[in-house]
């Protein structure tokens, strides 16, 4: 990590400042920090980086994703993974097994280690009113899968608010941390990370305007999906909305790292249901989106269920944080090294350097989540 920027600005100086006061940046945050010599700031590049991760758990975003354009029906902590239903096929004691980021006491270079939670407190966000979360979904939560275009829209929509929501929850949280510490703002690393989230708050609104429009039509069919049942049930569940940057045969997908505000990175939408004798692949695409063309086609064809698994769980581990385990996985089934391989794996962007983020893409290529069974 190179700790600060040897030019002025990261920001620009009349931007608005990203603590949200309303003044331009040049005279507010830069202001505060400017007098800071490199010494006496309050916390140094890893810890400001230590600190805004812990941040984030602190802070919290509540909305309505209704199509409404006033909803007043108040806000619940709505599931992306369904409580009485996929998760409680994983769970034991109503407890399932998360990835949860730590920092040493010795050392500011995170890890992941695995953490069990209520299965209620589990893929909770504050994004739906009672009513939206209860008229959108009940065609997933009430209904049996049949693979229509309806389900595989509501599937992925869920998926899409899950992450949106973290987005703007980032967003909310960076601007409080820059508040508190306004040094943090000439912290290169931040500040990648904070244009980065608005980029993708971007794209997702765009993404969100798409749905709608759909909602609106009716046309389900303009996402593409591919669906698989597996004849077993898997140890762990996950939904998420995704921008990969390659298919399963390694051709270009989204150029996830075009920082050009012109171009919209889109997702691709995955969701693993375990059921009780069978699990539910589910992969959808927006077929407007070219540079996903291949993606869904790809799957399709793929005839090596050990490719198939090898690449899911590689979209899963390298972009992904929405991912539950049973307790039996983690407490009876998994090794030392298997855990190790896991964690590793999903370290991801989170690697604050090099190595760690060689090590976990590497990790990424010899993980296979399909291979654990209930």
């Amino acid at each position: 990590m190179n700790p600060y920027t040897t030019t002025p600005y990261v920001f620009e100086p009349y931007e608005l400042c990203p603590c949200e006061s309303g003044e331009k940046y040049k005279f507010c945050c830069f202001e505060k920090s400017k007098n800071l010599s490199t010494g006496n700031h309050k916390f140094n590049a890893k810890r400001l980086y230590s600190e805004s991760h812990k941040h984030f758990r602190d802070t919290d975003f509540k909305m309505c994703f209704g199509f409404d354009t006033n909803c007043n029906h108040g806000y619940i902590s709505a599931h992306s993974l369904q409580n009485n239903g996929v998760l409680n096929l994983i769970a034991e004691n109503n407890h399932v097994y998360m990835l949860d980021i730590k920092y040493q006491e010795n050392s500011l270079t995170p890890e992941l280690e695995f953490k069990k939670i209520g299965k209620k407190q589990a893929s909770v966000f504050n994004g739906f009113c009672k009513y939206h979360d209860e008229e959108y979904f009940k065609i997933i939560e009430d209904v049996p899968f049949e693979g229509t275009a309806e389900q595989n829209y509501w599937f992925a929509f869920r998926a899409h608010c899950f992450e949106a929501h973290r987005k703007y929850r980032l967003r909310k949280s960076f601007s409080t941390f820059f508040k508190k510490s306004p040094e943090a703002t000439r912290n290169k690393q931040l500040s990648n990370n904070y244009r980065g989230n608005e980029l993708t708050i971007r794209d997702m609104e765009v993404e969100f305007s798409r749905f709608k429009s759909i909602f609106e039509s009716r046309e389900f069919d303009k996402l593409e999906s591919f669906v698989k049942i597996l004849p077993f049930k898997v140890a762990f569940t996950a939904t998420t909305a995704i921008a990969v940057c390659v298919d399963i045969e390694g051709k270009a997908a989204a150029d996830i790292y075009n920082y050009d505000e012109s171009v919209v990175v889109s997702n691709i939408y995955l969701s693993v249901i375990p059921k009780e004798t069978e699990t539910i692949i589910l992969v959808s695409r927006f077929k407007e989106d070219e540079c996903y063309e291949n993606f869904i086609k790809s799957l399709n064809a793929c005839q090596d269920d050990k490719i198939l698994f090898s690449f899911l769980t590689y979209c899963l581990a390298e972009y992904s944080e929405n991912v539950y385990f049973s307790p039996l996985l983690i407490d009876n089934i998994l090794t030392i090294s298997e855990k190790k391989l896991i964690s590793t794996a999903f370290l991801g962007a989170v690697s604050p350097n090099l190595e760690l983020r060689f090590e976990s893409m590497m990790s990424t290529f010899k993980l296979d989540l399909f291979k654990y069974k209930l």
